[in-house]
């Protein structure tokens, strides 16, 4: 007992140091935030800039020269060729963001509610090695299956149909599309569906509402930032997407992708050119923007 008391009043004796606090200054968070700002700035921001001061230049003898004209911008703005592009390249990616949507709700409710959460993670890797793979392959691999003696007329001509030319058009211009997109929306609404509090669909199975009644009032309203990320994801890699109109729809008719390519073999026109590559820009943060309001309205 008394080695334990003298323990004890030893114990208490000890005096025990605070902790060491590591005090961080008010620079640090901008220490951190200033490698990627400088980042975006060197290789985003002055670029645009100089594509801006670009679109205001002439040319002479083949050659951009600095100058201070709105020829350029009136040209390109009031040409027919342009708001045709413009209006094909919307209509395709519109299209190509409802189709990519309706397929990759149903494989990523599958992949979230009906497979087993071990093979959930194999089954997303499945989806991940796709996106780091040669997006030209995969067009190319498809410019095969579509051809006039691709594997699809292949097929047809054993059973005793005649060859189809799929190549050129809006349908092999789908196909590149969701090559290029329909991983990555099927991972976004997975994720999404992931983090759905499922208490929410039983408690709505409990009171009598229908599978599709559940889906339409509780799952989508649970899911629809998710949705307007994915469709917005899609419009963007797709309304500035050039191999697939390139190498699947054969550039007819010519998105703006294929319209600033075409611009700068006519003769160099390099500031015209990039009067559309600002339009793109403009129209692609105008989306971000819209996106942005829907998704902070719905939030309030």
């Amino acid at each position: 007992m008394d080695n334990c008391s003298d323990n004890l009043t030893l114990s208490k004796d000890i005096s025990i140091k605070p902790s060491i606090k590591v005090r961080k200054g008010r620079w640090f968070p901008a220490a951190l935030a200033l490698p990627p700002l400088l980042w975006q700035f060197m290789f985003f921001v002055l670029p645009m800039f100089f594509l801006l001061a670009l679109t205001f230049w002439e040319v002479k003898f083949y050659k951009p020269v600095p100058a201070f004209v709105m020829d350029n911008w009136i040209r390109i703005l009031g040409s027919n060729s342009f708001q045709k592009a413009l209006a094909y390249t919307v209509q395709m990616s519109a299209l190509s963001s409802i189709i990519a949507i309706i397929i990759a709700l149903p494989a990523a409710c599958i992949l979230a509610f009906r497979i087993n959460k071990k093979y959930q993670p194999i089954l997303i890797a499945l989806l991940v090695v796709p996106v780091f793979t040669s997006y030209v392959l995969r067009a190319y691999a498809w410019q095969v299956v579509l051809s006039p003696q691709g594997l699809i007329n292949w097929a047809f001509s054993h059973l005793g149909f005649a060859s189809i030319d799929m190549l050129g058009g809006t349908f092999a211009l789908q196909i590149g599309y969701l090559t290029l997109c329909l991983p990555v929306v099927v991972l976004i609404l997975t994720f999404s569906l992931l983090g759905v509090d499922r208490s929410q669909l039983e408690a709505a199975s409990n009171l009598g509402c229908r599978s599709y009644q559940v889906f339409w009032h509780v799952l989508l309203p649970s899911i629809r930032n998710g949705i307007l990320l994915a469709i917005t994801t899609v419009f963007m890699l797709t309304f500035s997407d050039y191999i697939a109109p390139l190498l699947l729809s054969g550039s007819n008719p010519p998105t703006l992708s294929i319209l600033i390519v075409d611009t700068i073999k006519s003769g160099a026109q390099w500031p015209r050119a990039a009067v559309i590559g600002i339009v793109m820009m403009l129209f692609i943060g105008l989306v971000l923007l819209l996106s942005q309001l829907l998704s902070s309205k719905e939030k309030r």
